[in-house]
C-alpha cells in the first residue's frame, strides 16, 4: 500500500476520505501511520471549508501543485464553470498510466488544464491567479511530498499568492517518512481549521 503514490495521482484530500473509510482497521492503521498523518473524522467539513476559503480569494486561476481532485470537483460545486480555471501540475516522471487515470477522473464542473512541469501556464498572473499547495500541518510547520517539494521550489518566482491547504492538522513536529517542510517563506497564507 502506497499511499504517497496514490495520494499524487488523486491529492491527499480524496487519499484522506478513502483512509478515512478503513480507519477502524488495526492493520491499515499500522501500515499508513509511518508514512502519513491519519485524517480525523471532519475531512468532509474541511473540503468543503477549504474550497469556500480558496473561491474567496477572487481568483481566475489556480494551479494545484497535487491533482486534489476532490476539492476541485468541490469548488467546481460553487461557481459556474467558465469563473474559475484550475491548472493541475504534475511531475514530469509521473508515469503515463497515471497520467491517463488522472485525466479520465477529472471532474467536468470546472475547466481544467494538466501541466507538465518545468512548464509555467500561459496568462497567469498575480492578479488572477494563485498556487495552491497541499500536505499536513505539524505543529505549523509545513509538510509536502517531494514532488510537491520540488514544484515550489521550482514556481517559487511566482509572485502571486501561494496557499497552503493541509487535509489534516496535527500537534506535534512528527515527520513522516518521505515528506518534507516547506520554507515558510515560500508559503504566505495557510488555512486554518475554524474553530
Amino acid at each position: 500500500m502506497d499511499l504517497q503514490r496514490t495520494a499524487r495521482e488523486i491529492g491527499l484530500f480524496e487519499t484522506a476520505i478513502n483512509l478515512g473509510k478503513v480507519k477502524g482497521s488495526t492493520e491499515v492503521v499500522q501500515k499508513v501511520g509511518a508514512s502519513m498523518p491519519l485524517p480525523d473524522e471532519s475531512v468532509e467539513d474541511r473540503i468543503r471549508q477549504v474550497a469556500d476559503w480558496l473561491i474567496g480569494f477572487g481568483k481566475h486561476k489556480y494551479m494545484f501543485l497535487l491533482p486534489e481532485i476532490t476539492l476541485i470537483e468541490e469548488m467546481g460545486r460553487r461557481v459556474s464553470n467558465d469563473e474559475v480555471e484550475v491548472i493541475i501540475a504534475i511531475p514530469c516522471d509521473l508515469e503515463k498510466e497515471a497520467k491517463d487515470r488522472l485525466v479520465n477522473n477529472l471532474p467536468q464542473s470546472v475547466k481544467i488544464t494538466i501541466l507538465e512541469e518545468p512548464f509555467f501556464p500561459q496568462s497567469f498572473f498575480p492578479g488572477n491567479g494563485m498556487l495552491v499547495i497541499s500536505g499536513y500541518l505539524g505543529d505549523d510547520r509545513a509538510m509536502v511530498l517531494p514532488d510537491t517539494y520540488r514544484m515550489v521550489e521550482h514556481y517559487r518566482g511566482f509572485l502571486g499568492r501561494k496557499a497552503f491547504v493541509p487535509y489534516v492538522e496535527i500537534s506535534t513536529a512528527q515527520r513522516y517518512e518521505g515528506w518534507m517542510e516547506i520554507v515558510q517563506q515560500r508559503v504566505n497564507t495557510k488555512w486554518r481549521k475554524e474553530s
